[in-house]
Order: structure tokens, then C-alpha cells, then sequence
């Protein structure tokens, strides 16, 4: 089932003009993110611990946001929803990395298939947003680009979370 089957209102918000600069509806964001949280489906998540700090949905939490400030720092016009979609799913493996058995490498080259699949079972998904998920781990993956602006944020956003998390606040670093 997609976000925009639950109640989302699919109407493209105008661009608000802001001293002649475009800039993104961050209502509208918010509230596609809230109504993706309130998933069953995508807040299994949180069962799956991730970057030694955090979990699965807490890590997309703060990628979802993190992208949209980018995108708003960067003046990017970009597709709210597709945006939010990609960013919430693409972590959406649904396995503990500790117990899987693969090495670093191979759980960083193997989880962008794995997050695309299962979203693709569970929600109906754009080209863009199944993009933005299998390409997440770019230049990792390399044979698998960010192919649009919204994959693009998601995958530098993914990268400055994952280490603002692994590295961040711990005592021992």
C-alpha cells in the first residue's frame, strides 16, 4: 500500500516564493513522514539495530530529515513525496546485520537489493523512489546510480547520518 493510499492528499502543493527563491513545502513533508511512521509495515524497523547507536527507523527518521534540509539549503525543488518515500525505505532490509553473518562490505553491497525487494512487496513504488532505495549506497554499489535529485540527497544524507551516528556522540571516539 503506498502513502498516497493512506490518506495522503496527492495534490502537488504550490512552490512558495520566498525573496523571489522557490522553496519546498516542509508542511507537506512533515506530514507525509508522519503518515509514513504510522505504518505497521515500516515501523518494524525499529526492531533492527543499526550504526551501534540507533535502529533501523530511527537512522531513516533522520535521513528523511536530514534530506529535506539539504534540499531546502541547496534551493533544490524536489518531489516531497517521492522523496520522503525513498528516504523512509531505503533501509527497509528487515534483518539484524549481526546475526545475517556478512561482513561490512557485503551487508553495505547486499542491503540496497534486499531494502528494494521488500518494499516492493509490501508498497507500490515510483521508478524514482525504487531508484533512490537501490541506490543508496552509491559509489558502493557501483553499478547502481542516483538517477534523480531526491536519490541523489538521499544518498549524501544517508552517508553524513550514518557517520553523525557511528561517530558522533560516543565517549570512546
Amino acid at each position: 500500500m503506498r502513502a498516497r493510499a493512506a490518506g495522503i492528499n496527492l495534490a502537488k502543493g504550490p512552490i512558495v516564493l520566498y525573496n523571489n527563491i522557490m522553496i519546498n513545502d516542509r508542511e507537506k513533508y512533515k506530514k507525509i513522514v508522519r503518515e509514513l511512521l504510522r505504518d505497521p509495515r515500516i515501523r518494524k524497523m525499529q526492531g533492527y539495530s543499526q550504526h551501534q547507536t540507533s535502529n533501523s527507523l530511527k537512522h531513516s527518521l533522520h535521513v528523511a530529515m536530514v534530506s529535506f534540509a539539504m534540499a531546502e539549503k541547496m534551493r533544490l525543488r524536489i518531489d516531497e513525496e517521492v522523496l520522503a518515500i525513498g528516504a523512509i525505505l531505503h533501509d527497509y532490509y528487515l534483518y539484524d546485520i549481526k546475526e545475517s553473518g556478512f561482513s561490512d562490505y557485503r551487508h553495505g553491497t547486499k542491503h540496497p537489493q534486499t531494502a528494494l525487494d521488500n518494499a516492493m512487496k509490501e508498497f507500490k513504488l515510483t521508478p524514482k523512489e525504487q531508484n533512490i532505495i537501490r541506490s543508496h549506497m552509491w559509489p558502493l554499489t557501483l553499478l547502481h546510480p542516483p538517477k534523480s535529485k531526491e536519490a541523489w540527497i538521499v544518498c549524501m544524507a544517508d552517508k553524513f547520518c550514518a557517520a553523525k551516528e557511528m561517530y558522533g556522540r560516543r565517549p570512546d571516539r
